[in-house]
């Protein structure tokens, strides 16, 4: 059981706040979504700075004018960090950058706010640090190449209270921070050397998550694993966006997430499923982006899901949820002799049988399909592999 710390009272906390919310997608659109989450920023922030990593003005601008001071628009180079290195350095003057109590950084890639954000930012302000975020995860290690990582709080959502405004550490480290050129060049530049530089100036920074006494396990990422819980009992305000996708180990976490938010009228949640079922959209299939794995599914009578591993029975929950039937799962060697899987050997394949690839990485999804070419058409497969969202990197 998660025990609840008492409510806080936002009031009126008069605070000075700038926020920096970052947007970028290879559409160079402005979804809703983004409007909502700025006019709940808006409401507890003096100021609210938006870069789009555009050079030119997205579509959909104009819908978050009205909750905007200022809106720069840039060439796409160091994802968000480079946005924000770019605001610090080369727009705020330290002198206005020292008259905020708090700075806030954010980025689009969350869905929310479900509860009210000044919720949010009283709870954190009586909380004992300098520094905190929605979430944070325990210490780990990246493979491929292997880097080994500490505790530290997520970067989507970062708030910095004053005595960190002020120290020179603050400012020194987007001076000093090179542009990253790659999605974990970004983290480890950003997230996780932010807070390693910020600790060891004496800092401390917590998670919304920490309040409520979640401890996450090595390498677990809690809002891939659990956003359910996190939203519902710990009541923090938002989801990540990669949560839908139907390679995150927490995937029917997050389809619980969004039937509780539904059923409480907390947030649009269409706009989470529009994320969710796009995810699987694979061009030439459907006029995109679309859902293109439901055009294979109604095209084919019977179905099986080739790979029984996080995505191929996330998969199967999916089915579930869209009430989908599928005859089970393919394996290319069924040696645990599971219920419901087979063998490409044992699996009944006709001219009428769909099978879904249930693989992320392309290599092996084409040694796999060289594996059962004499079975089935190339027609009959369905491969993730090949669904562009599926393929961003977590």
């Amino acid at each position: 059981m998660i025990a609840r710390p008492h409510k806080a009272n936002p009031g009126r906390d008069n605070m000075n706040r700038l926020c920096i919310y970052m947007t970028y997608n290879k559409e160079n659109r402005i979804y809703e979504y983004i409007g909502s989450a700025l006019k709940s920023l808006k409401r507890c922030c003096t100021k609210v700075y938006v870069v789009c990593n555009h050079i030119n003005p997205p579509s959909g601008v104009e819908s978050v004018v009205p909750f905007t001071d200022h809106i720069f628009y840039r060439e796409n180079k160091g994802y968000d960090s480079g946005a924000y290195k770019d605001i610090f350095c080369n727009f705020l003057s330290r002198d206005e950058l020292e008259t905020y109590d708090e700075i806030v950084l954010a980025n689009d890639s969350f869905f929310g706010f479900f509860y009210p954000l000044e919720d949010a930012f009283a709870l954190m302000d009586e909380s004992a640090c300098d520094f905190w975020g929605m979430t944070g995860q325990g210490a780990g290690e990246y493979t491929n190449p292997l880097h080994s990582f500490d505790a530290h709080i997520h970067s989507y959502f970062l708030v910095f209270k004053r005595k960190v405004i002020e120290n020179p550490v603050f400012l020194g480290f987007w001076e000093q921070m090179e542009y990253a050129s790659s999605f974990r060049e970004a983290i480890v530049n950003f997230e996780l050397e932010i807070n390693r530089r910020l600790k060891q100036e004496g800092f401390t920074g917590k998670s919304f998550i920490d309040v409520y006494g979640i401890l996450p396990k090595r390498n677990e990422n809690p809002y891939y694993s659990m956003p359910y819980e996190l939203v519902k009992d710990c009541k923090v305000p938002v989801m990540k966006k990669k949560c839908v996708l139907v390679r995150n180990v927490g995937f029917a976490s997050m389809l619980k997430t969004i039937q509780y938010l539904k059923q409480e009228n907390l947030y649009p949640v269409h706009w989470m499923l529009s994320c969710l079922e796009n995810q699987f959209y694979v061009p030439g299939i459907g006029n995109g982006p679309c859902n293109s794995l439901e055009i294979f599914c109604n095209s084919h009578p019977e179905i099986y899901i080739y790979g029984a591993g996080v995505c191929g029975k996330n998969l199967a929950v999916y089915f579930a949820y869209r009430g989908w039937d599928y005859r089970g799962f393919i394996v290319t060697d069924n040696k645990k002799k599971e219920e419901h899987v087979l063998s490409i050997e044992e699996a009944e394949i006709s001219a009428q049988t769909g099978i879904v690839i249930s693989v992320i990485d392309a290599g092996v999804a084409e040694e796999i399909k060289k594996h059962i070419s004499g079975r089935c058409d190339r027609e009959q497969l369905f491969f993730m592999s090949d669904c562009d969202a599926v393929k961003l990197p977590c």
